[in-house]
């Protein structure tokens, strides 16, 4: 077989393996992120490859991949989900009996020092709830802020799902787990002021504004198209292009459309993850907080119940956690809040009270 046919089949065979493994992470049930970010890696691993076919892939291979990623300024934390996904992929291939061993697991990528995750102080996140204009701004913050939900969570909210005499709602999070989390009167009030006179749909939906339908030119002539609920998509004759400027074509068109005023084929849909969190940080750099974004008010959530006498494990139900050890990781306590603990625990402290019951309570982190 000639040797540009050889690597072609190569290459054919390689897509064909990885749309295997695509349908394996669906039977699987992997989250969407997670099929997202192993199909991300996998393709930038075929590329390297070029000819080479997946199951002839030993170590110095992999090496040399990780190798490639480095120099083209991939971050640590993403190498190390990079050989993640490879393990998962050559599991997969061992599992089929196609390799003997799986090699991406006889390397390792170091570990990068866990930074203490950055939160917003209780006069921070005052501020930056103030600096919301919109309904939708205010409900948004205040949601975060009062319910510790995630952003996928906060997507996937409906109507339905809200009590707001209760102040509690069904959310789901990851891996599909349902759980009903708690929000504070202020965010009530400000989902009461955005959700309006809505029933159902989703609480963050997206927002379209009024459709003016396609003005276009077919074969020399000024052509309208819209779509009508009753009637499916409509499509009207304004003039000749010679005779009739841009200008009047529109104007023509909009009279058209006064009688038979434009819909939409959908209109009940989700904000968008980029939409939402790009909502969060346009207001953070209004009130001069250009480091804020949605997952920072979650943590800010932990840390203040935290330092105002929250144990761990009542945090760790309101998060959705599975271990503890994260909710941990969330609730950072402030360096103030450090000098104050020290003072008041320690035997030689200034604020030290012998036997007082609040020292184990406020050391227990």
């Amino acid at each position: 077989m000639p040797v540009h046919k050889r690597n072609r089949s190569g290459a054919r065979f390689n897509e064909r393996l990885v749309k295997r493994y695509e349908q394996w992470m669906v039977i699987q049930q992997y989250s969407v992120g997670t099929k997202y970010v192993y199909r991300q890696t996998l393709r930038l691993f075929v590329d390297f490859l070029k000819n080479k076919r997946v199951i002839d892939v030993g170590q110095t291979e992999v090496r040399k991949f990780l190798l490639h990623l480095a120099e083209n300024g991939v971050s640590l934390i993403s190498a190390r989900r990079h050989l993640l996904a490879l393990r998962r992929f050559y599991d997969f291939l061992n599992l089929g009996g196609l390799v003997s061993y799986v090699a991406p697991r006889f390397l390792v990528v170091r570990q990068k020092p866990v930074r203490t995750q950055p939160h917003l102080s209780e006069e921070e996140v005052q501020r930056l709830i103030a600096a919301g204009e919109t309904p939708r701004e205010e409900a948004a913050l205040e949601f975060f802020y009062g319910s510790g939900c995630r952003l996928g969570e906060a997507l996937r909210l409906r109507i339905g799902d809200l009590d707001l005499k209760a102040r509690t709602a069904r959310v789901t999070g990851k891996y599909d787990k349902t759980r009903i989390v708690l929000f504070t009167e202020r965010a009530a009030e400000a989902l009461r002021k955005y959700i309006g006179e809505r029933k159902v749909g989703y609480v963050f939906k997206q927002e379209y504004p009024p459709r003016r339908g396609h003005l276009y030119i077919n074969q020399g002539s000024w052509e309208g198209r819209w779509y009508n609920k009753e009637k499916g998509f409509r499509i009207r004759y304004l003039g000749r292009v010679r005779t009739m400027s841009r200008e009047k074509a529109r104007q023509a068109f909009d009279e058209v459309l006064k009688s038979v005023p434009p819909g939409r084929l959908v209109t009940d849909r989700p904000l968008t993850p980029m939409t939402l969190g790009k909502l969060v940080r346009e207001v953070g750099y209004r009130a001069g907080l250009p480091r804020a974004h949605a997952h920072m008010l979650r943590r800010s959530f932990a840390t203040h119940l935290h330092e105002n006498g929250a144990e761990l494990m009542a945090i760790q139900r309101l998060l959705g956690h599975v271990n503890i050890e994260t909710t941990a990781k969330y609730a950072n306590l402030s360096a103030f809040r450090l000098t104050d603990v020290f003072e008041k625990c320690h035997p030689f402290g200034k604020f030290h009270v012998k036997g007082s019951p609040s020292t184990a309570e406020t050391i227990h982190a």
